[in-house]
């Protein structure tokens, strides 16, 4: 059975496209904003009727396009102005996006790829949650894919570097590389994530580590197991 957490993540990036973020059950008030007052709504609501018109005999491919982008405008307008989804809504608007990708399109879309700098750019508007990545990287929490990720099992110390004190060795010991030269505590976290074979860390083996983490996370999960590993600032033994 498909991990339903997973899955509604991929869908949330997809939909924000058409139709906002989806939320969980019973409506709240209108955000008291100008764009949610009534009279902004009563004037975009014109709008959009105005701009997507049908006239079936006319044009009826114009018509029934237009069917589709009203109604996503709409969902948009009310999901930005406080609506929350119910369950039935949330499941009937996961089966229209598995109409228009596949699970394997989703993810894609959803991941975060393999471009360093757009990864490290894109993680500065995410706070991430040490307790997620914990969660996540003890394989409590699973990836993007609805498995595990497996961290905790090979790090141990014995196959790969121990969690305790990953942030205290990689600012006081691993920076000290030179082939580390230019390179933060963050970006050196995130690399050995999303490319861990780009550096081995001395007396352990290379390509032990998968390669496939930048298919299998978004930028929310990275930033949690990064906030995670960040606070592993126990002091190193002597």
């Amino acid at each position: 059975m498909l991990n339903r957490k997973p899955l509604l993540v991929f869908v949330t990036i997809m939909l924000f496209a058409f139709a906002g973020i989806l939320m969980a059950q019973d409506s709240s008030p209108l955000p008291d904003t100008p764009d949610c007052n009534p009279a902004t709504l009563a004037e975009q609501q014109a709008t959009f009727e105005s701009l997507l018109t049908f006239d079936f005999e006319a044009d009826a491919e114009t018509a029934r396009d237009n069917l589709f982008r009203l109604g996503a405008a709409y969902q948009m307008l009310a999901l930005q102005c406080g609506y929350e989804a119910t369950d039935v809504e949330v499941d009937a608007m996961i089966q229209q996006i598995l109409v228009f990708a596949s699970m394997a399109d989703i993810i894609t879309a959803n991941s975060v790829g393999g471009d360093m700098d757009a990864i490290l750019l894109g993680l500065d508007d995410v706070r991430g949650d040490l307790f997620n990545g914990q969660l996540l990287y003890n394989s409590i929490e699973n990836g993007l894919d609805g498995f595990p990720l497996g961290c905790s099992g090979c790090h141990g110390g014995e196959a790969a570097p121990l969690t305790e004190g990953t942030w205290t060795r990689t600012d006081e010991i691993r920076l000290n590389d030179e082939a580390l030269a230019g390179y933060d505590v963050q970006r050196y976290l995130v690399e050995s994530i999303i490319h861990p074979n780009t550096y081995t860390v001395p007396d352990y083996l290379p390509n032990l580590m998968p390669s496939n983490f930048g298919s299998r996370l978004d930028m929310q999960m990275l930033a949690d197991i990064v906030a995670y590993l960040e606070s592993q600032d126990q002091l190193l033994e002597e």
